[in-house]
């Protein structure tokens, strides 16, 4: 059987993910770790930690750019084989390694130049929050795989489009240290605001991880079913180490669980 178009591409994608999960469990053992020093159960953050989180941030946004350009070259490379007819205009478009920043806008445009259509649509996904940032007067917080309270934890169409790019203003303010793009709050779960400043502590880190892989998976489905592409994401043996907030990649509800044709 001939391996699935988009296989590789979300394959590398995952691969990009390492580092950033490698550095989310090692924020958590400095945290652990400097809790006991100080005599104390808390699980309170660190400067080195805090740095950490900002960078898993940074590197899921970077990862999810990529994967983007990934998969606009797979479908145009099948479009090609499958021997049909690719609009002369697509011939000499602009080459997806152009896409400057992953925001809802640039992504869409991309799809839409090539293929003639928009993603947005098919945007979902759940975070983790605290209780009070969802309307709960408690101090509990929850995390993005788990059930309670997942209506006002998940996002769709243009409000998950509205998240997704509080989240790449995260990685551009960072980056380029524009405090700027810190004046305004972010959206719920990107990060929290204190005083013009946006923090990125463990949840609102691995929601950048978990975020940008069920976007993903969002994005290969519509686009496999845009193309009439035949079968489906495997899950093979490199990919069942990931896991995040206790969750495997192929637990998550965007997972594909019915082969197409």
């Amino acid at each position: 059987m001939a391996r699935y178009v988009f296989q590789d591409a979300f394959e590398r994608f995952v691969a990009a993910l390492g580092d950033a999960l490698l550095l989310d469990a090692e924020a958590g053992r400095i945290n652990a770790r400097k809790a006991k020093q100080r005599g104390s159960s808390g699980g309170g953050l660190n400067v080195e930690s805090r740095a950490m989180y900002r960078a898993i941030a940074v590197m899921s946004v970077a990862a999810w750019e990529d994967f983007n350009e990934q998969l606009v070259c797979a479908g145009y490379d099948y479009l090609r084989t499958a021997a049909r007819k690719v609009p002369a205009e697509l011939r000499q478009w602009f080459p997806p390694e152009k896409l400057q920043s992953p925001s809802s806008v640039n992504v869409r445009k991309l799809y839409w130049a090539y293929f003639g259509l928009d993603p947005m649509p098919c945007w979902w996904f759940s975070f983790a929050a605290r209780a009070r940032e969802i309307g709960i007067d408690a101090d509990w917080w929850v995390a993005f795989n788990d059930q309670s309270h997942l209506e006002e934890r998940t996002r769709r169409g243009t409000e998950a489009a509205k998240w997704l790019d509080s989240l790449v203003k995260l990685r551009h303010a960072t980056a380029h240290q524009d405090r700027n793009h810190f004046k305004r709050p972010p959206e719920i779960g990107v990060a929290t605001h204190n005083r013009g400043s946006w923090g990125v502590t463990r949840y609102t880190g691995q929601n950048s991880i978990a975020v940008v892989t069920q976007l993903a998976l969002c994005t290969i489905h519509e686009l496999s079913q845009h193309l009439s592409c035949p079968g489906q994401l495997k899950y093979l043996g490199p990919l069942r180490s990931w896991r995040l907030s206790g969750s495997a990649l192929n637990e998550l509800p965007q997972w594909p669980s019915v082969e197409r044709g």
